[in-house]
């Protein structure tokens, strides 16, 4: 089974955060599908965004701290998504290769380097990352409609 890392966008719903894909109620289909994995980096990145969503709408803060809390629960729980580890030696060469390449998200650098460190498919819909050229690549990076055209029925 292929190894799929997923970008921090796929894992925004777990902590309640709307973020607009379409079909994404088949996600199921991909834990079937492939070996799904996330770098940790994308919880810390994922907290964040939460904290911005919070300052935004401070009447929210309950529900979205709630929500992230849950969010942590029930990816700790769940047996067909992995984490990897945060970062070693090799992924943070590669990250700060990215970096020179001009790349200054330091949360996208750490999850393309380690994709492309590890062989795995990278899932994202951010377009600097799916358009990136650089040497060192991931096995396939991909979006959500790509990937959804993949899936077996």
């Amino acid at each position: 089974m292929d190894e799929l890392l997923l970008d921090t966008t796929y894992l925004l719903p777990i902590f309640g955060i709307d973020v607009g894909l379409e079909d994404y109620d088949k996600f199921t289909r991909v834990l079937e599908a492939y070996t799904v994995l996330y770098n940790p980096v994308s919880l810390i990145e994922a907290k964040w965004i939460a904290l911005r969503l919070m300052r935004r709408y401070p009447e929210m803060r309950k529900e979205l701290a709630g929500a992230f809390i849950s969010g942590l629960k029930a990816l700790s729980s769940e047996d067909r998504i992995s984490q990897v580890e945060l970062t070693d030696p090799e992924v943070e060469r590669a990250a700060d290769l990215l970096l020179d390449a001009g790349m200054r998200d330091y949360f996208d650098r750490m999850i393309y380097a380690t994709a492309a460190v590890r062989g795995y498919q990278l899932l994202t819909e951010d377009d600097e990352l799916l358009k990136l050229k650089v040497k060192l690549r991931p096995k396939e990076v991909l979006s959500w409609s790509q990937l959804l055209r993949q899936l077996p029925l």
